[in-house]
């Protein structure tokens, strides 16, 4: 379990968001804002982020100064806080993944597992209303989700 969120961390990592965060140089910081930064004017507009769907989700949120833009340093810690994000679904999701693995009767190869801000989203065709219950069960007790939203269907 280690070693895959240690992989999960690696890849998240090598995201644009945390690179732009990361320990470089100034001139590695600044590129993800600076590329967004279309009209250089040291402020991310809302069309500006409008490609970037997590942050612009948010963007109010991220806006501390609630100026209508995104300064560089809203910027970061909007893009940090989606990588946290990132990284605590992913992490939701393998351990919903392992559990169901060790779990008897839970047959793990035939449900998909999504999470979006701690809601797990189960999908895929089990053998019985039984397993149905017992995924959800199993994905219900899992540190950090919030909801389950079950869409397993019995074939």
């Amino acid at each position: 379990m280690r070693l895959i969120l240690v992989l999960i961390a690696s890849l998240v990592a090598s995201t644009p968001y945390a690179q732009a965060t990361g320990s470089g140089d100034n001139n590695e910081k600044n590129s993800a804002f600076a590329t967004l930064d279309k009209n250089s004017d040291g402020g991310l507009s809302r069309s500006e982020v409008a490609g970037e769907k997590e942050i612009a989700k948010r963007f109010s949120r991220f806006d501390a100064n609630k100026d209508g833009k995104l300064q560089e340093d809203e910027f970061l810690k909007a893009a940090q806080e989606n990588d946290k994000r990132v990284l605590a679904d992913t992490a939701i999701t393998t351990k919903v993944k392992s559990e169901f693995l060790i779990t008897k009767g839970i047959p793990s190869t035939a449900i998909s597992v999504e999470t979006y801000e701690g809601k797990v989203q189960l999908s895929g065709f089990v053998e019985s209303q039984e397993q149905i219950a017992a995924a959800a069960k199993v994905a219900k007790a899992i540190a950090g989700v919030k909801s389950v939203l079950n869409n397993l269907k019995v074939k």
